[in-house]
């Protein structure tokens, strides 16, 4: 007969316990925080707490430190669970290793779009007479501090990997956007102007300005995070050829690059205007 001798599984010392679960309690309140930190950092800018600017700077610098520090006490909690029992728990540790993990994933993304596109914030599908925007807009752009000018003919962008030789934005801007081009539809000019005003309506743009004699239309579209105000005029006019010929201009009131935000919006209103 055979005896089977038990033996006694090592129990981990309760200071050991304490110290994990101490690290354990931590890991949990960082991966709260941390994506409550970037909220506030940008809705704090969008509601006017503190400017665009100091929203990014917390974001890039001490969002940053949170994210290595959520990171590094992510992982240190997971080793523990590992070997430290009882080991309930220990999805927790891992969730913040994945959310900190995914903030990293994020911010890379962002400079890869960054890097990829020009370093431009205003679009025009008419680069040689870009539509001219309204007076009431230009008093609210007036308002802004640091606020981008309206001149397209002529201005000038960082170009290069280096950023550091300039190029015109509207070569810029064709070089990157190429299919950005003014659109020609059947419609007479008065029928098109209420079909381009009811597309910006839905868009939920806000619009300042319309006047359906000068084929014109300005509205404002502001980013959920941050509050980053774009102006967007369209302009409505006959087209050569019969119907109407239908220009758009997005431009950003702040920032040097918009990673692409009004190509993408020009392009959306335009699809829209085909459909």
């Amino acid at each position: 007969m055979t005896t089977v001798i038990e033996v006694p599984k090592k129990e981990s010392s309760p200071k050991v316990k304490k110290a994990r679960d101490w690290v354990h309690r931590i890991t949990l309140v960082m991966a709260v925080f941390l994506p409550v930190f970037f909220m506030v950092a940008a809705l704090g800018s969008k509601f006017g707490l503190w400017s665009w600017m100091t929203g990014l700077g917390l974001s890039r610098g001490l969002g940053m430190k949170l994210i290595i520090a959520t990171l590094g006490l992510g992982v240190i909690s997971v080793v523990l669970y590992l070997f430290v029992k009882p080991r309930k728990g220990w999805w927790i540790a891992a969730l913040a290793v994945a959310m900190a993990l995914g903030f990293i994933v994020k911010g890379a993304s962002v400079k890869n779009t960054a890097d990829s596109l020009p370093f431009i914030h205003d679009v025009t599908t008419d680069t040689q007479n870009p539509p001219t925007f309204s007076e009431i807009i230009i008093q609210q752009r007036a308002k802004v501090k640091g606020v981008n000018t309206l001149d397209y003919i002529g201005k000038t962008a960082p170009a290069g990997d280096d950023r550091k030789s300039k190029e015109l934005v509207s070569v810029l801007q064709a070089k990157a956007y190429p299919t950005i081009r003014p659109l020609v539809v059947s419609d007479s000019p008065d029928v098109a102007f209420g079909e381009a005003l009811a597309r910006v309506k839905s868009m939920g743009w806000d619009i300042a300005y319309s006047d359906p004699a000068k084929g014109q239309i300005d509205a404002t579209a502001t980013t959920f995070w941050y509050g980053f105000k774009d102006d967007v005029t369209v302009r409505i006019k006959p087209s050569e050829g019969g119907g109407s010929l239908i220009d758009v201009r997005s431009v950003s009131r702040v920032g040097g690059s918009d990673l692409g935000a009004n190509a993408a919006r020009v392009e959306a209103f335009l699809k829209k205007m085909s459909e």
